[in-house]
């Protein structure tokens, strides 16, 4: 785990996403901030879609099931 966590190696952007994407980060994730990783992953994605999830942390789904429980369906519910 170590190596892996000292890695600064980033796979490049796919040329066209294959499926809708949408990356929705933790507005107080003190592991992984919005910024810089949420920009970082916007700019490997530039088509995917962006969303804060309000108040939660690195475990959104902890923090807060019952929004994490509604972005997914209303996300997948979108998709066609």
């Amino acid at each position: 785990m170590s190596d892996l966590a000292a890695s600064t190696e980033v796979a490049p952007p796919p040329e066209t996403l294959p499926c809708p994407i949408t990356l929705a980060w933790s507005e107080v994730d003190r592991m992984v901030p919005a910024e810089p990783y949420g920009r970082m992953a916007r700019d490997l994605l530039p088509g995917a879609s962006w969303m804060v999830l309000p108040g939660v942390g690195h475990n959104p789904m902890i923090d807060d099931p019952d929004l994490v429980a509604r972005t997914i369906l209303a996300v997948t519910g979108a998709v066609v």
